[in-house]
């Protein structure tokens, strides 16, 4: 499994419309084949900061979904809203063991 986490740091005025974008990218990135999730939330601590957890079957799915029509327009659409670059990290991950919480 293929995880990227990314971390987009939005402008407080555009929070709003930023939300939107992102909740439209997500929706059409979990029809996409390959995709296990896609979610998107904002910082707690710093609540101009989206957090975009990506989880995907494989490599091929994450070539499909950056060659999507729709990552292009939600990158033209997003950038206006930002205050800086965002940072990505990308994971290959071997297991996927369900914990158990406090």
């Amino acid at each position: 499994m293929i995880v990227i986490h990314s971390e987009v740091p939005i402008r407080s005025d555009s929070k709003p419309k930023a939300s939107d974008i992102l909740e439209r990218m997500a929706v059409e990135s979990r029809k996409e084949p390959g995709v296990i999730d896609y979610r998107v939330t904002f910082d707690i601590e710093r609540p101009t900061v989206a957090r975009i957890i990506e989880q995907y079957k494989d490599w091929s799915a994450v070539e499909s979904h950056e060659s999507s029509s729709h990552l292009e327009r939600f990158q033209e659409s997003i950038e206006p809203h930002m205050r800086s670059e965002p940072h990505l990290f990308q994971y290959e991950v071997t297991n996927k063991i369900e914990a158990e919480g406090p």
